[in-house]
């Protein structure tokens, strides 16, 4: 692999900042794929399953295994929306609140150690060409699907 390819350092980045992640809240008694819905719910209380897997870039079974998993172990409920019985939208409890605000904290940490040594105008740079390239990439994606 040459570390010049964009996909591998793609892969590579998001490898190791999740290992991060998971290895720091699976200590929180958290499976993958839980932190990633309590950071998305804490921005998003009472959001629909369809918006969680959009948001989480989750695929539908996956989502729904861990929603599943989740109401167990008190961290969210399910609750039916008044105007549409057939939506149901998802709410963080106090427990999962706790946790969310714990998970925010720890992704905020890596991220810091991800940024050390880089100045803000670097950082803003990378920021916005990572965008752009993320918007090629959309577009390449909505072509494929034509």
């Amino acid at each position: 692999m040459n570390y010049h390819d964009l996909h591998y350092l793609l892969l590579l980045g998001f490898n190791r900042s999740n290992k991060a992640i998971v290895s720091k809240t699976s200590l929180e008694g958290l499976m993958p794929g839980q932190p990633k819905i309590l950071e998305f719910l804490l921005e998003h209380d009472g959001c629909t399953q369809k918006e969680i897997s959009n948001g989480c870039v989750l695929d539908k079974s996956t989502v729904t295994s861990l929603l599943s998993r989740m109401v167990l172990l008190d961290q969210i409920v399910k609750v039916p929306c008044s105007q549409d019985r057939r939506v149901t939208r998802i709410y963080l409890t106090q427990k999962g609140c706790t946790l969310a605000k714990r998970v925010a904290f720890i992704c905020d940490s890596v991220n810091k150690a991800a940024w050390q040594g880089i100045s803000q105008e670097d950082r803003c740079h990378f920021i916005q060409t990572f965008q752009n390239i993320l918007e090629n990439l959309k577009e390449l994606e909505s072509e494929d699907e034509k």
